[in-house]
């Protein structure tokens, strides 16, 4: 967790710190993101971080939270109150949520990948442990939610599913990232409802498929 210190920025400090950050992991992932380079694009020096966050592994955990709970607080799911029909236009709300913010700062969906990417061994930091945690949380309570209404098969692990999901998100992160790099023009409504659409199909359950 940041250090007090770090709440007692100004707003606009803590915005550029976070924005630099999330720029950083987002190009590089948490591996390859150098903390030097994040803290002269801040305009802040390496001693003057540490009163802030403990290593880079903190401040990662700070940013990716931040980017996450800025998109899910703009889209407030409340998972017992999900049903068959409410399920898939949820999550397409929670993505449009993403498209919106992703037209007006693309570092937001690059640090989404970078938590979804983490190495083994970053998973396993003391840090980032309880991050990876609560993220893939949210993800299997998705899940199961979608069993109870039936919207989503039952007869693979848990896991597999959860998996599943991260690789479609995976693939729709990378396209994306790799066209607005490029300056290529997106159409990110149409591709999201596609890529949505195929795998609520893949996903439903046998019975139910179209």
């Amino acid at each position: 967790m940041p250090r007090r210190r770090f709440h007692e920025l100004p707003a606009e400090r803590r915005d550029q710190l976070l924005e630099s950050a999330a720029k950083e992991f987002a190009q590089h992932g948490y591996d390859g993101a150098s903390l030097n380079h994040i803290l002269a694009a801040a305009g802040v020096s390496k001693g003057a971080a540490y009163y802030y966050f403990d290593d880079k592994a903190d401040l990662f955990a700070t940013v990716a939270r931040h980017a996450v709970e800025h998109v899910i607080d703009h889209v407030s799911i409340d998972f017992a109150k999900l049903d068959a029909t409410s399920f898939w236009p949820k999550i397409r709300e929670l993505y449009a949520t993403l498209e919106v913010h992703t037209r007006e700062q693309p570092w937001l969906l690059g640090i989404t990948k970078a938590m979804w990417t983490l190495s083994k061994d970053a998973r396993g930091n003391q840090i980032l442990a309880p991050l990876w945690e609560w993220a893939r949380g949210w993800l299997r309570e998705l899940v199961e939610r979608g069993r109870e209404v039936g919207v989503i098969r039952s007869d693979l692990p848990t896991e597999l599913v959860i998996e599943l999901f991260l690789a479609i998100d995976a693939v729709l992160d990378r396209h994306t990232l790799g066209a607005i790099e490029q300056g290529q023009p997106v159409d990110l409504t149409t591709l999201v409802d596609a890529v949505l659409d195929m795998a609520r199909r893949g996903l439903a359950p046998p019975e139910t498929k179209p």
